[in-house]
């Protein structure tokens, strides 16, 4: 009995496996994946500079993405600018913290993302690094995950936490690569 019931499956397979072969003629491309890798510099100052006490100052951030290289519908994007402005209470303390932070992004081709993510800093040596991974929460390629991370000297906070000195600007290189 078993012999009976194996051969009428053999021949819906082999059915199933000829209609698909049409369905799916050689050669087709499987979709592109979108793929981004920037990389980017930017210039952070503070005015007036930060020192170890909280007091109120003023950061602005200019960053320039790119050169980008992207595939699918983000092989369009050739860099992009992130530029903000935000007056609070800060320390040199708090560049060494753990946040939650957001941005914008305007790309090359005319579209934003908006991003969120989680900042962690270290500072070893004369190296000041921030790791960014976070999502692309609204815009263009909104619900991607990221990675960016971020490398500046670290003279200025090393003098401001250790000796009192103060942080007047950082200038960094960043790699921002789309998950």
């Amino acid at each position: 009995m078993p012999a009976l019931t194996s051969r009428p499956a053999a021949v819906l397979l082999a059915a199933a496996v000829s209609a698909l072969a049409f369905a799916a003629p050689a050669g087709a491309a499987a979709p592109e994946v979108d793929t981004l890798t920037c990389t980017s510099t930017s210039t952070t100052t503070y005015d007036p500079p930060i020192t170890t006490t909280p007091a109120t100052s003023t950061r602005t951030i200019n960053q320039t993405y790119g050169p980008c290289v992207g595939t699918g519908t983000a092989a369009s994007i050739t860099g992009g600018t992130h530029t903000s402005s935000h007056t609070t209470q800060r320390s040199c303390l708090q560049l060494l913290s753990t946040a939650t932070v957001s941005w914008t992004i305007d790309w090359s081709n005319g579209q934003s993302s908006t991003v969120t993510a989680q900042r962690v800093s270290n500072l070893v040596g004369a190296v000041f690094t921030n790791d960014f991974t976070g999502t692309v929460t609204s815009g263009y390629l909104a619900g991607r995950s990221f990675v960016e991370t971020m490398t500046a000297p670290s003279l200025q906070i090393t003098d401001c936490t250790l000796l009192g000195g103060s942080v007047s600007s950082l200038g960094a290189v960043h790699t921002f690569t789309l998950l």
